[in-house]
């Protein structure tokens, strides 16, 4: 499961990286927080639910996998750079953890993943 992350955290800053000018995402200087949690969020837009992600046999769940672990990286390195994000880091740390332990069923996992979308959401108003 390592591998997973490390993969889903590099994928999640090469595409943060990668973004063009005109993302939300794109920033410049190495502490700029608030484009890793614009782009952790924009990674995170295109995570479904847990029970979507559960249920789905195809090879498209280890890639929303991937991309929910790349987001949460991002939004763990906002948070460390910028109190502004705690919230956000915190509620990607829940995230981490249940897609680390596969605890991505039930009413909890649907709420973490409530939560995360809600402050993003924020972010963007």
């Amino acid at each position: 499961m390592t591998a997973v992350a490390a993969a889903g955290a590099g994928m999640g800053i090469g595409w943060l990286l990668w973004a063009g000018p005109d993302s939300a995402a794109s920033g410049t200087g190495l502490d700029n927080a608030a484009a890793d949690a614009a782009g952790a969020c924009q990674a995170w837009k295109r995570v479904p639910s847990f029970d979507t992600m559960h249920s789905d046999d195809s090879d498209d769940r280890v890639a929303h996998f991937d991309r929910a672990l790349g987001a949460a990286a991002l939004a763990q390195t906002a948070a460390r750079l910028d109190d502004r994000y705690k919230a956000l880091g915190e509620a990607f740390q829940d995230i981490n953890v249940r897609l680390r332990t596969y605890k991505v069923e039930g009413a909890e996992a649907e709420a973490a993943h409530e939560k995360v979308t809600t402050l993003c959401a924020d972010l963007d108003g």
